[in-house]
């Protein structure tokens, strides 16, 4: 039976990245599927790693509320950190720009010539 690296990552309890690692390393023999991925067969598979049974497959509820699969989490925290880093660069920008304001301002100020007037009293 062949099985793509998602579908052997299922059947071992395993990521498809250490899948794939171990593909690269030699440790798991597959073939490479033409568009990307592999091939790999289920014997070869259970040679390296033994199969997780379906029961071990199943999410248990943790104190009656169904945990959200890691990738999810984990997705959401990439979301979320995006969003600061957008905020974040936003309030750089207005701060940048409230600096150069306040910068051109002063130079305006000094670069001003002093008046006949000022000059005589000596301002």
């Amino acid at each position: 039976m062949s099985l793509s690296a998602s579908q052997a990552a299922k059947k071992v309890g395993k990521s498809v990245p250490t899948i794939t690692r171990a593909i690269k390393k030699g440790k798991l023999s597959a073939a490479p599927r033409e568009g990307g991925g592999w091939v790999i067969e289920a014997s070869e598979l259970f040679r390296v790693w033994p199969a997780v049974s379906d029961e071990s497959d199943v999410t248990q509820p943790v104190l009656g509320i169904e945990t959200p699969p890691e990738t999810s989490v984990l997705q959401r925290e990439v979301e979320l950190l995006r969003e600061m880093l957008e905020e974040t660069r936003a309030d750089r920008d207005n701060w940048k720009d409230q600096a150069q304001k306040i910068t051109a301002l002063i130079e305006d100020q000094t670069a001003r010539k002093k008046g006949f007037w000022a000059r005589w009293v000596g301002r």
